[in-house]
């Protein structure tokens, strides 16, 4: 029978499932013993009365320097741009394949027009469902090594598509490399979330939100250079390249920033240096869940929320839609000018600049107009901030999402000057960033804990839309036309734009309160 003592006056026990269950042998005194009539390994030892530092997670002040919140200003830029660059490579992965499917089709035998958009859809199936596993993850190992990991298994299996050569096996790949770059789309809001206060992470919100939104619309703008001057395997092997130029600061320069892994990991050396193993689980009266029961924890917690929470799903719904108007643009926008305007492909792909610059735009105003609203009605209400005051911004983009869409399709169906479509498609994407940046900092603020849960808990509406609509779009438009199209999706844009920021306004404090996941009636900036 093992033995470890550890002297103190008061003895608890650590180690049973429940406090009625003592299945353990208690020693009077200074000292407890390992029970053999567990199936889960018990342990009965002595702690300090007084000593709550191994089964509280907390931190030890307001400044302690272990708190990414505490970091210094470069130490938090570090972590943000490494992960916006994240952000930037796998996106442009999904996008690139549309200046070569005319190659891709011969050199892999593809006939259908649905299987040659699946070379792009399956890649976003699996980018934007790939946070339902890694944001759940990222809460019990930590975001640093999920995103390492994940890049590293993009590099690999993007590289791979521009080897083979059999049709399946291609997409296959185009899933799985998907899957893996998902990591900055899943983490990148915790991770910020991680680093700041409320009213401080406009500007950083702003730059990681363009990036995955930069990629598809940089996607192809390379791909057109690539496929006129080389073949289309250059695309991911170019690709790849970049990625791992990318991965290398990544590991060297970017921490561990999720605050519940860091204070278990200096639990669990506080375990150690006691000679307990970290596999115990309870202090006191303070559960210490095991790693499987925080893995499956983690994984039923997206869909948890958006089975159960009326916010994320309003939110879901719009931003599920809203995305999959994005990708069915970026799916849609190059054979728009290949066909009706007969560009040749590098010159077809420079019209996507348009969308380009409508992003940074709508960058450059809901940033820092966002943290001037938000800190404006904080300073009216007492010093107390609430989510609400994030929703204003998607007032203006109800609006602009509906009017780029219709300015886009009827100026392409008179097929005006080539930057009428441009500027439609522009004004657009000025409403979807802003709308975007909107529900996201929403989230990070209604539900600052499970802040990578809940968008995993957005990921399920944003990975059906993103794959659904652009295998849909050439049979809308081969029936509609561009015009019609464009006036259908502008009228399910118009109502859900004006939908969620009004339910938010009006009852999301309410919702909030009757939550057990979400934020209470103020933001806890510690």
């Amino acid at each position: 029978m093992a033995r470890g003592i550890v002297p103190t006056e008061t003895t608890r026990l650590i180690g049973s499932e429940s406090e009625d269950d003592d299945t353990c042998t208690r020693v009077p005194g200074e000292h407890a013993v390992y029970s053999p009539q567990s199936s889960i390994t018990t342990i009965c030892i002595s702690i300090e009365a007084n000593d709550n530092a191994l089964g509280q997670l907390e931190w030890s002040s307001p400044t302690d320097a272990e708190n990414p919140k505490n970091w210094t200003s470069s130490q938090k830029w570090t972590c943000a741009m490494i992960v916006s660059f994240y952000c930037l490579i796998s996106p442009t992965a999904a996008a690139m394949v549309v200046a070569a499917m005319p190659s891709l089709a011969r050199d892999l035998h593809i006939t259908s027009q649905a299987v040659l958009q699946l070379t792009m859809s399956l890649f976003v199936l699996g980018w934007t469902s790939g946070p339902l596993v890694m944001g759940p993850l990222s809460e019990v190992f930590g975001r640093a090594p999920i995103l390492h990991l994940g890049n590293l298994g993009f590099i690999i299996f993007n590289l791979l598509c521009g080897l083979v050569r059999d049709q399946r096996l291609f997409l296959l790949l185009r899933l799985v490399s998907g899957i893996c770059g998902s990591g900055p789309t899943a983490l990148g809001t915790g991770v910020l979330s991680d680093l700041w206060k409320s009213e401080e992470r406009g500007f950083a919100l702003a730059i990681y939100t363009i990036m995955p939104l930069l990629g598809p619309t940089a996607g192809p703008l390379l791909a057109g250079y690539i496929v006129q001057h080389h073949e289309w395997p250059y695309i991911f092997y170019t690709l790849s390249l970049v990625s791992a130029v990318v991965l290398v600061p990544g590991v060297l320069l970017l921490p561990e920033t999720f605050g519940p892994v860091i204070l278990r990991r200096r639990r669990a050396e506080k375990l150690r240096k006691l000679g307990l193993s970290t596999t115990v689980l309870r202090v006191g009266n303070v559960k210490l869940h095991s790693t499987r029961e925080l893995i499956q924890k983690g994984l039923a917690r997206p869909f948890i929320l958006l089975g159960t929470q009326p916010i994320v799903q309003v939110l879901a719904l719009q931003f599920g839609f809203f995305f999959g108007l994005y990708q069915l643009s970026i799916a849609t926008y190059h054979s728009l000018w290949r066909d009706l305007y007969d560009m040749p492909p590098l010159r077809a792909s420079a019209n996507y600049l348009s969308i380009t610059l409508g992003l940074v735009i709508g960058c450059e105003i809901a940033g820092p107009l966002g943290d001037l609203i938000y800190r404006t009605l904080k300073k009216r209400n007492n010093n107390v901030g609430l989510p609400e005051y994030r929703v204003w911004l998607m007032i203006p983009s109800a609006v602009l999402v509906p009017g780029g869409l219709l300015w886009f399709g009827w100026s392409a169906v008179a097929r005006a000057h080539w930057i009428m479509p441009n500027l439609g498609m522009a004004l657009a994407s000025i409403g979807l960033v802003m709308s975007f940046m909107c529900m996201q900092a929403y989230m990070m603020d209604a539900y600052p804990v499970y802040a990578a849960s809940a968008q995993g808990a957005l990921t399920v509406a944003r990975a059906l839309s993103a794959f659904a609509m652009p295998v849909m779009a050439p049979a809308m438009i081969e029936k509609w036309g561009y015009g019609w199209s464009s006036t259908i999706l502008a009228g399910v844009a118009a109502v859900l734009g004006a939908l969620a920021p009004a339910l938010l306004h009006w009852k999301g404090a309410a919702l909030r309160a009757r939550s057990p996941y979400a934020a209470g009636d103020a933001i806890l900036e510690a």
